[in-house]
């Protein structure tokens, strides 16, 4: 069915009220409801039993006259000497004289050869008749209809209900009758929790799930247990330069890459000390920790992110008709030197660290920081415990376990997959290998059995090196109720995203036949972009920013691409980077943003002036991910050669604009005198 404009309203709906609202759970069930509505609506049904003497009970969808489709048809059946079991054609004449599409149905007479349920099913819907037929699932299609069917008599089957149809000169108005009204209120709350029902016992959602928890809970660990917080501090130890203190705050950054969440609150909070200690200003602690966080659990191979990009890349590729969950990791896989703002975004964290410079309201806020500062004593900072120096190891191992079973999981699955289907050429290069056998993986069973193994390593260890297994287990229990809200916009957007594909709603197809014509396709990246990132500075939000807008962008540019069988290609791989850039893009930018009020509050900082120092950082960051990135890696340049070209940009912003803060206060103490001797 041809849902034509209609099928852009329940994202749109989802987005609007998200935008408005500033929430976004509510929004993605409102657009999931309005979906379900728009699927009563545009669709009508009629049962058969197809002359089997009630064995079976075939159901046939057809579009509505909401949709301008007819809602009657009659079935004619005709025996058939030989050939296939079941033949299908739509014959035009009689179909004008009754006003009614005619089918005729040839069934074999054979006993060597009757149709079944299935040969009809199959043939019927191999059809283009704008109808499809269905089974109950009861039913057994293997039911033999050849010899039950009436081949003298027509069966008329009526598409109820039907609408009230006005035709003047001017205008065609179509009118909900009683009984549409009655269908609508029954049919949308049954597709609507069917939608949702289907979108969470989907086997590599549910995978998704469980990943997704079991690391939260070993995250939980680390922190109730004390591991990270040791290490953090342990390394804190050795700074002895201001240079040194930002590169090392930036560095601890990379090192929690397994969680967005824990990577603000623990750098935030272990790190005040030391930002005090060298005259940091609360500011950059937040700039550092908050513009740390997503990026390098948005790139990382291993993180609470990478499930869920994972499923929501999978129900972009089933929208164009790929429902392979290999090609899903693959095409993961792919994308993450095309997630360009990621990327540059930790570029120009150590750009800004390294060279000392700072522009902007950054720049006064360190020369404030410096003046309070300097009176000020440097503590040493708390020194970690004799009976937990060594639990650093608590935090370091587990992580690493969890990489290390994940990479041997999919390469062994992905190792028999390739020995299966014999794909493994002795003249491949040693990294195509490589790519091959770990694109060919399974994905949710390497992460499923990774989270379990860093989850139960992170427990034993802290229980082994003194930490009460009690703490262990509510820091697990703590950890994982965290993800839950996540959890639940996840189980929406999934919803949402099922009710979009191509054999619902089709807004993908829609969207690619509206902007074939009217935008080039190398704008795609960029605009998609763009669009996550004022979504996500909406919404706060770049979760269920992804949500609603990967599985429509990816599909949307395997169709303009007009490639469906060729996903390696530049526009999309560029265009799926784009969503998760363009979430953390806005994120950044946001006021309520939850992991920018995290920030700001961990490293206790006032949260407007987290944000009014850090936007500036990010947004020259977005300009330069447009301008060095999705353009050109649009029209195939390689993205690693996008990512130097752009991260040169930010070295010279930041060398020619940014100013250092000892020559602003020795310029400042200059002036000063003289306008005293004034």
């Amino acid at each position: 069915m041809d849902f034509g404009f209609y099928s852009l309203l329940p994202p749109l709906t989802a987005i609007a009220l998200a935008v408005f609202t500033r929430r976004i759970i509510l929004p993605l069930a409102t657009g999931c409801f309005v979906g379900a509505v728009l699927l009563a609506l545009g669709t009508t049904e009629a049962v058969s039993d197809l002359g089997s003497d009630g064995k079976v009970q075939v159901r046939f969808r057809s579009a509505s006259s909401f949709l301008g489709g007819e809602p009657s048809v009659a079935l004619i059946y005709d025996e058939i000497e030989s050939g296939s079991p079941v033949s299908v054609e739509e014959m035009l004449f009689f179909g004008e004289l009754l006003g009614t599409p005619e089918v005729v149905v040839g069934i074999s007479n054979s006993p060597a050869n009757e149709a079944t349920v299935e040969d009809f099913l199959k043939e019927f819907n191999s059809k283009d008749l704008g109808i499809t037929a269905s089974l109950d699932p009861d039913d057994d299609a293997k039911t033999v209809i050849g010899r039950h069917a009436d081949t003298e008599e027509l069966e008329m089957l009526t598409f109820a209900p039907e609408w009230s149809v006005i035709d003047s000169k001017f205008v065609r108005l179509v009118l909900p009758t009683s009984d549409v009204i009655q269908t609508v209120m029954i049919q949308s709350p049954k597709i609507f929790f069917k939608a949702i029902y289907e979108s969470v016992i989907s086997l590599s959602h549910v995978q998704a799930l469980i990943f997704s928890l079991l690391l939260a809970a070993m995250v939980g660990t680390l922190e109730s247990g004390g591991g990270m917080r040791v290490l953090i501090e342990r390394v804190s130890a050795r700074i002895k330069t201001r240079r040194g203190a930002q590169t090392m705050i930036a560095t601890s950054g990379l090192a929690v890459f397994f969680d967005d969440y824990a990577n603000t609150l623990l750098l935030g909070g272990t790190m005040r000390s030391t930002a005090d200690r060298y005259k940091l200003s609360r500011q950059k602690l937040a700039y550092f920790v908050d513009s740390t966080a997503a990026p390098v659990a948005g790139i990382a191979l291993i993180s609470t992110w990478t499930a869920i990009e994972i499923s929501y890349i999978s129900d972009g590729l089933a929208s164009s008709g790929i429902d392979d969950p290999q090609a899903a990791f693959a095409m993961f896989l792919r994308s993450i030197p095309y997630r360009f703002y990621p990327w540059l975004a930790l570029i120009m964290v150590f750009s800004v660290a390294i060279l000392q410079r700072d522009f902007g309201p950054m720049l006064k806020s360190e020369i404030e920081a410096d003046k309070e500062l300097s009176g000020s004593s440097k503590p040493l900072g708390d020194k970690c415990q004799d009976d937990s120096r060594h639990l650093w190891i608590a935090a370091v191992l587990p992580v690493l376990l969890c990489l290390i079973t994940v990479l041997t999981v999919l390469t062994i699955t992905g190792t028999n997959t390739l020995a299966d289907s014999q794909a493994i050429s002795d003249e491949d290069g040693l990294i195509k290998r490589i790519g091959q056998i770990l694109g060919n993986g399974d994905s949710f069973l390497a992460l499923m059995v990774g989270g379990a193994t860093g989850l139960s390593s992170a427990v034993l260890l802290h229980a082994v090196m003194g930490t009460s297994l009690k703490i262990c287990v509510q820091g697990s229990i703590k950890g994982a109720r965290q993800i839950l809200p996540a959890m639940l916009i996840l189980w929406f957007a999934w919803a949402l995203s099922g009710m979009t594909e191509k054999d619902g709603l089709d807004t993908g197809g829609y969207l690619a036949s509206l902007l074939s014509n009217q935008l080039p396709i190398f704008l795609l990246p960029s605009v998609v972009f763009i669009l996550a990132g004022v979504m996500a500075f909406s919404t706060g939000t770049s979760w269920g920013t992804m949500g609603i807008l990967t599985p429509l962008s990816v599909g949307l540019s395997i169709q303009m691409s007009g490639e469906p069988d060729q996903l390696d290609s530049s526009i999309v791989l560029a265009t799926a980077g784009s969503v998760l850039a363009g979430a953390i893009f806005g994120d950044h930018c946001s006021p309520i943003s939850d992991t920018t009020v995290f920030a700001s509050r961990a490293s206790g900082c006032d949260h407007i002036s987290h944000v009014r120092t850090q936007m500036p950082y990010a947004i020259l960051v977005g300009i330069l991910s447009v301008v060095f990135g999705t353009l050109p890696a649009a029209v195939g340049v390689s993205p690693w050669l996008c990512l130097f070209g752009a991260s040169i940009g930010i070295i010279l912003v930041v060398r020619f604009l940014g100013k250092r803060v000892e020559d602003e206060l020795q310029v400042s103490e200059i002036k000063e005198p003289e306008i005293a001797n004034h």
